[in-house]
């Protein structure tokens, strides 16, 4: 057997559970398992049904959660590590989030009349440099000119306060400018601390000033504040939606670190007890789903038809024929996979999962509905696979099966292991012929 560069420290095993529970609500199905599997092994998993078989094998591949403790794989949790490229995207994620939230903070429908949709009032071309000047007069609450049946409005920069209203354009724009004089010697007033940005853009008085509407105290106090809440408002926005999406990020982030194909790019690949393939699909085609992530590109490149790409592909129908041919089904290759028979159909779904380059495979009661030739074919494929250097996790009923190839076997009952040994060993305890092996009889 080809050693493998890839595995664990000396002494320690390929697949460690360690005190493995899980729980749904109040039942356990599975009570604190411990199970060792040595790399270059066949453990088998027996006991009857409803014994928490399964639920361990969905566990390990990442289906379900251990709500107790660990499963580690060469040494290594079956988990995604937290880097500092995970957390540099949860922070991209929050900035977007919180700029969404500071646009309807300050008011996003206020904010386009401002920005985009006041200059196609006032006849302004269209210009990015345009848009960026009336933001920021938007943010300095600065006063704004808008049209409105046939007439010029002077308005404050949200549109919400309308202080004049002008026959002739070139006259609302002196009004406007010497309104905004006003506001700015309010900002900037007594017992007030200057601010750069009102001091560089107050407008120097007309030559002939215009006749200026009287505005009430209570308005121009509200004009004058009104940078400074825009500013509030648009700050407390962005960091409420920056906090937000960086921890909402790293929830859902959290939420898929065992996730399933995280499991299979460490390793791990496995069957069911059903059959899953893709029956309207070519045999070959779905040996070539487990081989999907090793074709660079992506779907861009795919749709592309770039040349990496297409050595890509090359290079896994090559991978694909391979395995086919390692579980006998090369003649097959063209075949829709739901024509196949049963067994032929199982032995399709171990050649995908070997596809994916597993070093643990963990087979969930293949031989189920097999006639008896087909088992002791399936038997010999096990022990090539083994052979080949992966190491094997199984679940099955046939007792025939499970004692001609096993290394170990592990017995469950109620979820609680309950015997773990040598095959002779398991056939000569009592709590297993009590359990399980009596009831074959």
């Amino acid at each position: 057997m080809k050693p493998n560069p890839f595995a664990g420290a000396a002494g320690s095993p390929l697949l460690d559970v360690d005190r493995v529970t899980v729980r749904f609500g109040g039942l356990v199905a599975v009570s604190e398992l411990d199970l060792d599997v040595p790399q270059g092994s066949i453990v088998s998993v027996i006991g009857p049904n409803g014994a928490g078989k399964t639920t361990a094998f969905n566990c390990i591949s990442g289906i379900y959660p251990p709500s107790a403790g660990s499963v580690r794989f060469k040494g290594r949790r079956l988990e995604r590590s937290f880097s500092a490229a995970t957390f540099a995207r949860a922070m991209g994620v929050g900035l977007l989030t919180g700029l969404l939230f500071a646009a309807a903070a300050v008011d996003v429908d206020r904010l386009w009349m401002a920005v985009v949709k006041r200059g196609m009032i006032t006849g302004e071309p269209f210009t990015a440099a345009g848009a960026m000047d009336r933001l920021r007069g938007y943010f300095r609450a600065e006063l704004a000119i808008d049209q409105m049946a046939g007439k010029w409005r002077v308005v404050s920069a949200d549109g919400a306060e309308v202080l004049a209203i002008k026959r002739d354009l070139t006259e609302a724009r002196r009004v406007r400018d010497a309104l905004q004089a006003a506001v700015t010697a309010r900002r900037i007033g007594p017992g007030t601390v200057p601010d750069s940005t009102d001091l560089a853009t107050t407008p120097e008085p007309a030559a002939s000033a215009p006749e200026l509407p009287k505005l009430k105290e209570e308005l121009l106090d509200r004009l004058a504040a009104g940078k400074r809440n825009v500013r509030w408002r648009g700050w407390a926005g962005l960091l409420a939606g920056w906090l937000l999406g960086t921890a909402g990020t790293i929830a859902v982030w959290q939420r898929g670190r065992r996730s399933p194909h995280v499991v299979a790019r460490a390793g791990i690949s496995r069957t069911f007890q059903n059959v899953r393939l893709f029956h309207n699909m070519s045999v070959l085609e779905n040996v070539l789903v487990g081989l999907d992530r090793t074709i660079p590109g992506g779907v861009l490149a795919m749709l592309l038809r770039t040349p990496a790409n297409r050595r890509g592909e090359d290079v896994a129908r090559g991978r694909a024929l391979e395995e086919l041919e390692f579980v006998g089904l090369t003649g097959d290759a063209g075949r829709i996979a739901g024509q196949l028979p049963y067994g032929d159909q199982r032995r399709l779904e171990i050649a995908r999962a070997l596809a994916t380059g597993a070093e643990l495979l963990l087979l969930d009661e293949p031989a189920a509905g097999m006639n008896p030739s087909e088992t002791v074919q399936l038997t010999g494929l096990i022990e090539r696979i083994r052979n080949r250097g992966v190491t094997v996790l199984l679940i099955e009923h046939h007792m025939n099966v499970v004692m001609r190839i096993s290394d170990r076997v592990a017995v469950l009952d109620h979820g609680i292991k309950i015997a773990e040994g040598t095959p002779a060993e398991i056939k000569r305890d009592e709590k297993v012929i009590e359990a399980y092996l009596g009831s074959e009889g």
